[in-house]
């Protein structure tokens, strides 16, 4: 749900929310690089022991279709932050378990008003032969010099049983935008 400003909750349309979708794709690629490297790490030691890897990386990254999803203005978002991406796994079996943290500073331009403020955004990815599940949040809270603002918050899901069946599917978006 968004709050329309005049008072008036309204369900929120599934309209492109390209922040939302810059930060994970950012955290997808800083995950494939982190776990490109597994390969090689394992053929070292073996294959009877678990092998864990911890990357920490700092950046900018700027997404020039950042649809404000309250009014559908088009804009400009930049994030500078921190991620730290966690693998574990067992070369010689089928489990692996990755998690990753992004969180930093976020401005926004929408309309020539321009918010700053914070984004957070977390997930993870569990698999081994019986079972396979993922989660994913973000949370965004922006402010512009106005007063106004734009609170976000999404929680996506899923689990598969060892058939390959998905078990649980949901992606709950909302935003409140004053």
């Amino acid at each position: 749900m968004f709050n329309t400003g005049a008072g008036v909750r309204s369900p929120i349309t599934r309209r492109k929310p390209s922040v939302a979708r810059w930060l994970a794709a950012g955290v997808v690629a800083v995950a494939t690089i982190a776990m490109a490297g597994g390969p090689a790490l394992a053929a070292a030691g073996g294959t009877g022991h678990t092998v864990t890897m911890t990357e920490n990386q700092h950046g900018t990254f700027t997404d020039t279709g950042a649809t404000n999803p309250c009014t559908g203005a088009p804009g400009v978002a930049t994030f500078d932050g921190n991620a730290v991406d966690h693998v574990t796994y067992f070369p010689a079996g089928d489990e692996v378990w990755a998690t990753f943290t992004e969180t930093g500073k976020v401005t926004v331009t929408w309309d020539g008003v321009t918010y700053s403020g914070h984004a957070t955004a977390w997930g993870n990815f569990n698999v081994n032969e019986k079972n396979a599940n993922s989660t994913f949040t973000l949370t965004i809270r922006v402010f512009a010099p106005d007063g106004s603002s734009v609170v976000g918050h999404e929680v996506t899901h899923f689990a598969l049983n060892a058939g390959g069946v998905i078990t649980v599917n949901f992606d709950k978006l909302s935003f409140t935008c004053t």
